[in-house]
């Protein structure tokens, strides 16, 4: 079968890889520079790929290699993932595509060996396209909600299943090249080589997607801790506030006494002034209510009162329902790691005038989250988000690919404005 007859068979391959780039991972740039990028990438695989198909042996090899290379490639320019989670999903799909890919020619060749080549080619590309495209299908239903849901905390258990994927890919690799070299061994010791090999992929899958749910419970658990501090906190807040109550009940006879002295002696002014100042106490003591909600009225009162112990100024503006369609310990992640770096933001400016400005407003389905601080001159941001970002930022980040939202950062005149958008 000459080259010319693959090429559209090449270009349905790279297209492949590009819709499931384009569901599977968290998109690095706008949809019109992805749409400019996978068109260079296609070019560069079909190109690649007739290259392969033309040569043979050992060059036909590190050909082979260097459309994979070339994919990794595409996967790490489009991809806002850390590195190790993105090698993962990348070894992971090329090697579920190794996989059917090898299965269905070696059922092709077995089942139909008298069909021609062209037609075993397209039939092969067909059936492989409908395929991926199902096991896309059913990621996005099931897989795709843990895997967002995943911080990018865990780095190193993240090379650990990398590994351990790169592992069964050389092996599916080693596979596909012995499919192209003719005559190398029987087809169907080589059927019984590769079900073996998938069969104990899938064990050890089995045993990798169980690490990932234990680490999305190290998460939850994280978030439930979060939750624990919060509460205790305010908690606190209560404590100390019905301490002053008490205190100011218990002085009351005295300020009734001081009151009677001087309407005794007709001074107005200072009734007027000892009421104003006594008014002044009442309202420190009190706890404000910031919102409806109890949950984001908590995290609020917090950092209200930490904001007040450092000298930061806190401004509220709240405007949300009694009850949210989120979870009690999401709402803690997003809005208490936000206020948690606000708060760093200020103490490490080092600046006079210290301030944190928080909007929440909640229309039709949508959360919307505006934090402004005051923040060091140091900081830098890099997509959107600060450069090396913390596990807080990737906690916020977090909850927000979880409810489908968006989240964007900005630096303007020695303020870090942060906009979290969330879909209920």
């Amino acid at each position: 079968m000459s080259v010319p007859h693959r090429i559209p068979g090449l270009f349905l391959m790279a297209l492949c890889h590009v819709v499931v780039i384009y569901h599977m991972l968290e998109r690095r740039y706008s949809r019109g520079k992805f749409v400019l990028l996978s068109c260079l990438y296609v070019t560069s695989f079909v190109c690649m790929g007739a290259y392969t198909y033309m040569v043979s042996g050992i060059t036909a090899t590190f050909s082979y290699l260097g459309v994979a290379v070339c994919l990794f490639l595409f996967f790490c320019i489009v991809s806002k993932e850390c590195l190790p989670k993105k090698s993962f999903l990348f070894l992971t799909y090329f090697g579920l595509f190794s996989i059917i890919d090898n299965s269905l020619k070696l059922m092709v060749t077995l089942l139909l060996p008298h069909l021609p080549a062209l037609a075993g080619y397209y039939l092969v590309n067909v059936l492989r396209t409908a395929a991926l495209l199902l096991i896309l299908a059913l990621y996005k239903r099931f897989a795709a909600p843990v895997m967002q849901s995943l911080a990018d905390i865990k780095k190193g258990r993240w090379w650990n299943l990398a590994l351990i994927a790169l592992l069964f890919y050389l092996l599916q690799a080693a596979i596909t090249i012995l499919l192209y070299v003719e005559n190398t061994i029987s087809d169907t010791y080589l059927l019984f080589i590769f079900i073996t090999i998938s069969l104990v992929m899938c064990a050890v899958y089995a045993v990798v997607f169980s690490n990932i749910s234990y680490m999305k419970k190290d998460a939850e658990t994280e978030l439930i801790r979060q939750n624990a501090v919060h509460f205790s906190s305010r908690l606190s807040v209560l404590q100390n506030a019905e301490e002053a109550n008490r205190r100011l009940r218990h002085d009351m006879r005295h300020h009734i006494e001081t009151i009677a002295e001087y309407a005794k002696s007709e001074d107005h002014s200072a009734i007027l002034a000892y009421i104003g100042e006594y008014r002044s106490e009442i309202s420190d003591a009190a706890v404000k209510e910031y919102s409806l909600n109890r949950t984001i009225n908590s995290i609020l009162t917090v950092y209200g009162g930490k904001a007040a112990e450092n000298g930061i100024d806190f401004s509220v503006q709240c405007n949300t329902a009694k009850d949210l369609k989120m979870r009690e310990i999401d709402i803690i992640a997003l809005l208490g790691n936000l206020l948690e770096n606000a708060l760093h933001g200020c103490l490490e400016s080092g600046k006079e005038k210290l301030s944190i400005e928080i909007h929440i407003r909640q229309q039709d389905s949508r959360l919307i989250i505006l934090c402004n601080n005051t923040c060091p001159d140091h900081l830098i941001l890099s997509d959107s988000l600060p450069a090396g970002k913390s596990i807080g930022i990737s906690s916020i980040l977090s909850v927000c690919r979880k409810y489908h939202g968006n989240l964007d950062y900005k630096i303007e005149n020695e303020t870090c404005s942060v906009c979290a958008v969330l879909n209920l």
